[in-house]
């Protein structure tokens, strides 16, 4: 290597450089040194601008750089170019889009009905002159102003063991499963498959291969479904069910309350039978001692045998009466039975109801304004608006396009015979990310007709809840009407009893004394029977107006807080 001031000898490959460069005057052997794409080459003798070969080197690497940039750049920039009408062409689909679904809309189709304000409501003559600041809304244990133990273990076994208010509660634990099952749409779903066939491929029908082969067609793969619910649709469901919810709960309020009502109602009923058999018992004794009499005065010869069987025809329709009021006892005691959720052996156990005193017609000066939250029917009722309101919405995002996120990732091969666990590697893999999209265009009106339907039943729930608001006031003006009415009859019965028996007493002294004649006694008697009977029928309609009015007024419950009042002192009751 002489004869020049610099002699150039390298060799390159497609990742590195290699140049050599000899100066004569000052280096005696050549001198190696590694180029990358990023690096300069420096000659082992230091002299970097003197030297030609090292200048045209560098300038052909800085050249090359320059055009591989030039070249990335321009890929780039064409990527971008790309990326760009790839979005604009998206987004003028979603405009399309738009005015085709924009030809489907809902318009004209609208609610018409309104729900009531109680407190535009006239309550009415008898509410106002009955209400008083002091009267409170009755207690969960509004039964309690009976006194009575025997009723109050009643109510309670029939509130836990009644058939009839287990079927209500069994709908409210349907009712809780299906939203739980609804609210599953809000959120993403999983699902996992997997085929493992050994497989023949017909030869005619497949080309070869996999014709006419027998073959391992494998595959793992798990699938992901997000419905975005961009217009609410599935949020609308979950709140109408859970609306439904809230109205199967005050449902059952509303069955254990009748419940309760029903027992205390059969209760009185019982009661009444107790009375009416002390009534005819009572007469029949004062009719046994008159027959005897009559049988008496007979021998004397002083009466004939027509007083004689006048006297014993009314003593046998005396124990007429006492049988027909023991059947009422009996039948009183399987109802109490059948409500308790009891045999019929368990009415045998019954003891007699202690006697009740007076109940008030006081209603609460509030009754207007509170009565909605006090009434489980329409607090139910009420719910059933709220969740018909949903099924408006849930019928208005159908007119808009549905939007699912979908992916899915998967093992899958198809190989020979003995390749079975060929597909659990890395090249069997297989993904997919994408949407998906449905868009109403033209349904013959069918949204239409579904909208126009959720809005009609918007409208009938609307109307049902009104009247169930109109009908509850209507229930508690009506028993505090009897109530006010029953009082005033309690009076002029009481007085119609006590001259009835001076009436009897003054015929039947005087026929013993035989100043009268035996027909006297007889219609003195019926007098004074018709009028005992009449004073208990009217304090049994004294009980059972009160037991109404109790569940007029909602029996307790409190809608404010979803559960009966359980404040002490909260009985209506005087």
């Amino acid at each position: 290597m002489a004869g020049g001031n610099c002699l150039d000898g390298g060799a390159s490959n497609p990742r590195r450089y290699r140049i050599r460069y000899s100066v004569y005057a000052r280096c005696t052997q050549a001198a190696s040194s590694p180029i990358g794409r990023n690096s300069r080459a420096v000659p082992s003798c230091g002299v970097r601008h003197a030297c030609p070969s090292y200048l045209s080197e560098n300038r052909a690497l800085r050249s090359a750089r320059v055009s591989d940039c030039a070249k990335g750049s321009s890929a780039v920039k064409s990527r971008g170019r790309q990326w760009i009408d790839q979005t604009l062409t998206h987004i003028a689909i979603i405009f399309a889009m738009g005015g085709l679904w924009s030809c489907i809309t809902s318009s004209g189709i609208k609610p018409e009905a309104s729900m009531i304000e109680p407190t535009s409501l006239d309550v009415g003559d008898a509410i106002r002159a009955s209400a008083r600041s002091d009267a409170k809304w009755p207690s969960s244990e509004w039964w309690n102003g009976w006194n009575d133990g025997q009723l109050d273990s009643l109510i309670s076994r029939a509130t836990s063991g009644s058939p009839t208010l287990a079927i209500v509660r069994s709908r409210v634990t349907a009712a809780v499963w299906e939203a739980r099952a609804l609210h599953a749409n809000q959120l993403p779903e999983l699902d996992s498959s997997a085929d493992i066939a050994h497989t023949r491929f017909s030869q005619n029908a497949n080309p070869s291969p996999p014709g006419g082969e027998t073959n391992w067609n494998n595959s793992v793969a798990l699938d992901l479904t997000y419905d975005l619910d961009i217009w609410g649709k599935n949020r609308a469901i979950e709140q109408g069910a859970q609306s439904k919810v809230h109205a199967a709960v005050a449902d059952e309020q509303f069955a254990k309350i009748e419940l309760q009502a029903a027992v205390a109602r059969a209760y009185n009923a019982f009661a009444l039978q107790y009375a009416l058999a002390d009534i005819y018992a009572e007469i029949n004794q004062e009719e046994k001692r008159n027959l005897e009499i009559a049988a008496s005065r007979k021998s004397a010869g002083i009466d004939t045998d027509i007083d004689v069987t006048q006297a014993r025809t009314q003593y046998q329709s005396g124990l007429a009466d006492i049988i027909r009021t023991r059947d009422g006892i009996e039948q009183s005691r399987l109802l109490i039975a059948y409500l308790v959720g009891e045999g019929p052996g368990f009415g045998a156990s019954l003891q007699r109801p202690l006697p009740y005193g007076r109940f008030g017609s006081a209603v609460p000066a509030s009754l207007p304004a509170e009565f909605i939250g006090h009434r489980p029917d329409i607090v139910a009722q009420r719910w059933r608006v709220t969740a018909a309101s949903k099924e408006i919405d849930v019928a208005h995002a159908d007119f808009y396009p549905n939007i699912d996120l979908v992916a899915s990732a998967s093992l899958q091969s198809l190989v020979p015979f003995g390749g079975f666990f060929s597909f659990v590697n890395s090249d069997s893999f297989g993904h997919s990310v994408g949407i998906a999209a449905s868009l109403p265009i033209f349904d013959a009106e069918r949204r239409r007709g579904k909208y126009g339907v959720a809005t009609a039943e918007y409208d009938d729930a609307v109307l049902k809840y009104n009247d169930a608001v109109l009908l509850a006031m209507r229930e508690v003006a009506e028993q505090v009407t009897a109530l006010r009415s029953l009082e005033d009859q309690e009076l002029s019965v009481d007085s119609a009893v006590e001259s009835s028996k001076r009436s009897y007493e003054l015929a039947n002294s005087g026929y013993r004394g035989g100043v009268t004649e035996y027909l006297d006694v007889l219609v003195s008697q019926k007098i004074m029977l018709q009028q005992q009977i009449n004073l208990a029928l009217v304090r049994s309609r004294q009980v059972d107006s009160w037991i109404a009015l109790m569940k007029a007024l909602g029996g307790g419950f409190d809608g404010d807080t979803g559960r009966s009042n359980m404040i002490s002192g909260g009985s209506n009751a005087p």
